[in-house]
């Protein structure tokens, strides 16, 4: 039976760009968000800041890893859901 690593990286940084209220992917695929201090100084705000953040990335990766598994398996081996 295969084996998966799962890989996650948080970065919180100083920066000079624009705050943006929303998630947005980059060009490499990576997300991020821009908040401003007093959010970034607050546990809750930030730790909400980045469970948003990383959702989308969690998603498209699950939905990455399983495209590519659906490719792998034979048609026949594919699982049942019920």
């Amino acid at each position: 039976m295969a084996k998966y690593q799962i890989e996650v990286k948080v970065t919180i940084k100083e920066c000079n760009e624009e705050l943006s209220p929303n998630v947005k992917e980059q060009e490499d695929g990576s997300f991020n968000m821009v908040i401003d201090e007093v959010d970034a100084i607050s546990i809750d705000k930030c730790e909400h800041a980045v469970l948003m953040t990383n959702y989308p990335a969690i998603r498209k990766a699950i939905s990455r890893h399983l495209s590519e598994l659906s490719k792998k398996r034979p048609a026949k081996e594919q699982p049942k859901e019920s």
